[in-house]
């Protein structure tokens, strides 16, 4: 091997391992020194990555843990809290007991002071853990824990989640069924002028009997319940309660299923003293919401409707647009003229047909009407009758129960009753009022403009004009009529189309199944429907009618406010009307209700046939939830006494889901949206003070004790799942801490063997560095000899 100065290798190989070792040595001491394996990202990329994933899902779930337990510290708070209800209970049930006992001789007054209070307390202490209707905690929320596994993220989120669904475990006392809903009338203290005044006995159906009607879950509409009060020998507001009360048994024990749904209800009259210290009238049920509405003056009064102890007028009457034909006169054309009554709290409209021909006069078809409305039932069960109508003057109809309704007339050509002149056929009988179809006679020579009127499902008439004359054909009419129903919306809407028929005949139809009448108004009638003279106008309502609302809604129930409705009369405007409603389990429960207005069904032409169809919906659904839930028809005051619907239960919630369909028709409020139910003010406890009240609170609270351990039974469900969780998400995290520890600590005792190595070869290398450097040093000997 030769020898060189320039280049000394055994240096640079010595420089390179001792810097190799230098490194090694370093990364040692950091190792040791900080515990870590991985102290840079370049001493194990992959496995850096790895870790942090780790350490991130460590805290991730470490903070869960903690979320897991501040529920569990919860749940335990409304646990304590329900224990002391369920000692309240305790209470209130020996109370009760001791006020049911016969053998009692002390004050039920002094009881009953506590009762309420206990009943107050519970209502508290509910309010306290959250657990009161519409509570804090009164509803179902998610705990997230971390730890889940899935495919999507939101997989991951869900089953890392526990879920306490504590929406159906209110334990306040109406959830309980110890607070009830009350309709508060008058003053007790008014009732013996109030039975004394001669305006309201004048206005009694039956001579010294006042009538009380009521609608509630299973008893509403057309199957609503009459109550008539016997007022023979009372006198003062105690007599009059007991009067009602056992008006109300009666009612309840006829035996068929609307009067024991009633009965069910148990609603009972009272007298209570106010937090103004008045006493007052007021109907009360512990189990059911309701409407109480008057039959008469007298039972206005009572509901609180009265000026000076006389009740509010309540008559609703309904007056021709014209005049009757004067006496003598008879009729233009031989027709089954058909007179609509429709509205007034009937389930569907009531029509009665006159058999008139040219020689039956004005007079004789009155003396039919007025037979035909008093002969019929629905029209008696509604409280509407005709005024004894004469020749020569309008023709009025009056319902006593004071709800809108509508009076209208087909096929009276002249118009002869002056309830319009509208037509739905040119033969001589009719079979339906309006029809999808018409078709005219031939049309006659004319000249000059004629008018013809269209009305779409009972609504206003729409006016039409096509000029006349010698060369008029049958096809010139339709084109006319065909132009003016692309241009009017109403027309539109309605899918009227006109057509020629046989013999220079004109045919009318809706392609959607609308129903309609016409009405000819140029004298003359040259389009061939027959209307001679005929009158646009639909009857009228009188500026004497009343508006005011002789109704009132139990306070303490669930209720969606007032809800506008204006008629369906278009074939196309189908509205769903969707019920929703939570179970005891808490699973929602559904209904969906249709209305609608043409050949295929008529649910919607009234609010009183819309509310009577989604009644007997509600009753016909399998969800015992969803019938607890009733629609009522009330007047709003603040939109000048019009009537609206609105949905009330006793369930602690609902909602109404409104549909919208293309002219706003139907429920008009919310279309489109969803209205969910407030708690109305008011309601009554639970009371002891008479026997009969303290064994109906035994029963009661009975029930209540099983719905408290109902409730209990799900919080203890609650804590346990979060128990559950808690233990495993410690085992996830001692596991993960493992993981990341493997991965990222050090194993000290290799280390320490590494850094001793390290030092020993540092120490080496440092030796034979100074032997390699030393190496050329030899060279000098050669060059010296």
């Amino acid at each position: 091997m030769g020898f060189s100065i320039n280049t000394n290798i055994a240096s640079l190989q010595a420089q390179e391992y001792l810097r190799i070792n230098s490194d090694f040595q370093h990364k040692t001491i950091n190792r040791v020194t900080s515990g870590l394996r991985i102290v840079s990202s370049g001493d194990d990329a992959a496995g850096l990555a790895i870790a942090n994933v780790v350490r991130s899902d460590r805290a991730v779930i470490g903070q869960g843990i903690r979320n897991a337990n501040d529920g569990l510290s919860t749940l335990q708070t409304i646990d304590g809290g329900i224990n002391n209800i369920s000692q309240l209970l305790d209470r209130a049930r020996t109370l009760a007991a001791q006020s049911a006992s016969g053998a009692f001789t002390g004050d039920r007054t002094v009881l009953d002071s506590e009762f309420q209070s206990v009943v107050t307390e519970i209502d508290r202490q509910a309010q306290a853990i959250g657990l009161n209707t519409g509570g804090i905690f009164a509803a179902s929320f998610s705990v997230f824990i971390g730890g889940g596994r899935g495919s999507t993220d939101a997989a991951k989120i869900s089953n890392g989640s526990v879920s306490v669904d504590l929406s159906a475990s209110t334990v306040d006392a109406r959830s309980l069924k110890l607070k009830g809903s009350q309709a508060v009338g008058a003053n007790a203290t008014d009732v013996d002028e109030i039975i004394a005044d001669t305006t309201n006995t004048a206005s009694e159906v039956v001579s010294g009997k006042t009538d009380f009607f009521f609608r509630g879950s299973g008893f509403s509409d057309d199957d609503r319940i009459r109550v008539s009060v016997n007022l023979a020998g009372v006198d003062d507001a105690n007599e009059l309660v007991t009067a009602i009360n056992n008006a109300l048994t009666e009612a309840g024990n006829v035996g068929v299923g609307t009067a024991t749904n009633f009965k069910n209800a148990g609603i009972r009259a009272k007298v209570i003293t106010d937090s103004s210290n008045n006493q007052k009238l007021v109907f009360e049920s512990s189990t059911n919401a309701f409407q109480v509405s008057a039959g008469d003056r007298l039972a206005n009064a009572l509901l609180g409707n009265h000026t000076s102890n006389t009740g509010t007028a309540i008559d609703y009457t309904v007056t021709g647009a014209a005049s009757a034909a004067s006496t003598g006169t008879t009729f233009a054309a031989a027709r089954d003229v058909i007179v609509r009554v429709q509205g007034g709290s009937l389930a569907s409209a009531v029509d009665l047909t006159l058999a008139v021909t040219t020689s039956t006069t004005v007079d004789t078809a009155l003396t039919s009407l007025s037979s035909l409305v008093a002969a019929n039932a629905s029209l008696i069960g509604a409280g509407i009758s005709v005024n004894a109508a004469a020749a020569g003057s309008a023709v009025s109809f009056t319902s006593k129960r004071g709800e809108n309704f509508e009076v209208q007339a087909v096929n009276d050509t002249a118009n002869r009753l002056g309830l319009g002149s509208a037509q739905n056929t040119t033969s001589t009988s009719a079979s339906s009022f309006d029809v999808t179809s018409i078709t005219s006679a031939a049309f006659a020579t004319a000249s000059g403009a004629q008018t013809l009127a269209i009305s779409i499902g009972g609504g206003s008439y729409v006016t039409l004009s096509h000029t006349f004359s010698s060369s008029t054909v049958a096809a010139d009419i339709v084109n006319t009529l065909n132009t003016n129903f692309a241009s009017n919306s109403s027309l539109q809407q309605a899918g009227l189309v006109a057509s020629t028929g046989a013999g220079s005949s004109i045919v009318i139809s809706s392609n959607n199944g609308t129903y309609f009448r016409v009405s000819s108004n140029t004298s003359g009638g040259a389009y061939g429907f027959g209307t001679v003279a005929g009158s646009a106008s639909t009857t009228a309502v009188t500026g004497g009618s009343n508006t005011t609302s002789a109704a009132l809604v139990s306070g303490g129930s669930s209720s969606s406010g007032l809800l506008a409705y204006s008629s369906i009369r278009n074939g196309n405007d189908d509205q769903l009307i969707t019920l929703a409603a939570k179970d005891s389990a808490g699973v929602e429960q559904s209904l969906a209700v249709t209305l609608q207005a043409d050949s295929t069904a008529q649910r919607g032409r009234t609010i009183d046939e819309a509310i009577n169809y989604i009644n007997t919906q509600i009753q016909a659904s399998s969800s015992e939830d969803i019938k607890k839930i009733v629609a009522v028809k009330e007047r709003d005051a603040a939109a000048g006494g019009a009537e609206k619907i609105r949905f009330i239960s006793a369930l602690a919630s609902f909602k109404v889901s409104v549909g919208d369909n293309p002219n706003d028709t139907g429920v008009t409020t919310s279309q489109g949206g969803v209205v969910s139910s407030a708690l109305l003010t008011g309601g009554a406890n639970v009371d002891i003070s008479s026997q009969t009240n303290a064994q109906s609170a035994v029963s009661a609270l009975a029930a209540a004790v099983t719905e408290l351990g109902k409730v209990q039974a799900v919080v203890g469900r609650g804590q346990n799942q979060f128990n559950f969780a808690v233990s495993l998400a410690q085992t996830q995290l001692n596991n993960l801490a493992a993981s990341e520890s493997r991965i990222r600590d050090a194993d000290l005792a290799a280390e320490a063997a590494n850094l001793t190595r390290a030092q020993i070869l540092q120490q080496a290398g440092i030796a034979a560095l100074a032997q390699a450097n030393s190496a050329p040093q030899a060279v000098l000997g050669l060059l010296r000899g």
